[in-house]
């Protein structure tokens, strides 16, 4: 009867594990489908400025040898390996560096989850942390409040790079680690073809160059966003699918040792009959 008791205690167990799990998956759907949405439009606003950048073919700055690396994750686990896997991309990235690169390279953590696995390797390296951004949902004034943080760190270091990796979302169950290099005041003064723009002074750059880094921000945040939502939803529904099969199972072993326990039962009554003949 104890083995009876533990089987049914197990099978309780992992229902309200199914309850939550379900429940999560509902919620994530929810915001994966609203965060779908406006990623279509933030892509539309994000990809204009990164043309830019890319048409007037902007370049690293040759001294110093130093890199800043952004990594955007989540603050949440539960989505399977899209947090561990962007930190496996940095840490790789990392790796391949010569020691004076590394000793100059840089962090800053969005999100709490890559701020936990790289603090555990490069605790020294990370200069900004930044949680809960867009806890409800990301606004313009968020990505902006982001930007100026890092605008800040590249004035001050002048660094030769600087790189944002993040989770770009393909559908709802693909998505790839990517990254975006943003560039500063002095690389675009230096790009080969900025100077075909006529009649730009030093506060329209800052200007532009501002808006452009918080509108990239916006739509990479979005981007990593929405590929969470889709991760932690198909995560969800596996976990459901697995709490069902256990349950499944479960009450299977549950039904047999019920079943043995009767018989046995059984067998001892009509052996204690037969014994009063």
């Amino acid at each position: 009867m104890s083995s009876l008791k533990v089987i049914k205690s197990r099978i309780k167990s992992v229902g309200n594990t199914k309850k939550i799990s379900q429940t999560m998956k509902l919620v994530s759907s929810a915001k994966y489908s609203r965060s779908q949405k406006e990623l279509i439009q933030a892509r539309k606003f994000g990809v204009c400025p990164k043309l830019l950048f890319d048409y007037t073919e902007l370049q690293p700055n040759k001294s110093p040898n130093s890199q800043l690396f952004v990594a955007i994750t989540s603050d949440r686990g539960l989505c399977g390996a899209i947090n561990s896997g962007l930190s496996r991309v940095i840490n790789r990235t990392i790796d391949k560096l010569n020691n004076e690169q590394k000793n100059l390279t840089k962090l800053i953590c969005i999100g709490q989850k890559n701020y936990t696995i790289l603090s555990r390797l490069y605790s020294d390296k990370i200069i900004l942390v930044a949680s809960e951004v867009g806890k409800k949902s990301l606004t313009f004034i968020d990505a902006g409040n982001i930007a100026q943080e890092i605008m800040k760190i590249m004035n001050i270091f002048e660094f030769s790079r600087t790189r944002i990796y993040y989770n770009k979302f393909i559908n709802a169950a693909t998505y790839k680690v990517d990254y975006l290099d943003l560039y500063d005041k002095k690389q675009i003064n230096s790009a080969p073809k900025f100077p075909l723009y006529d009649g730009i002074n030093d506060d329209t750059i800052d200007c532009w160059l501002e808006f452009s880094i918080t509108t990239m921000i916006y739509w990479i945040i979005k981007e990593s966003s929405t590929s969470e939502y889709a991760a932690r939803m198909t995560s969800m529904e596996n976990a459901t699918k697995n709490a069902s099969d256990m349950i499944k199972n479960l009450s299977l072993e549950y039904n047999r040792t019920r079943q043995a326990v009767i018989t046995g039962e059984l067998i001892e009554i009509i052996s204690g009959a037969s014994a009063l003949k």
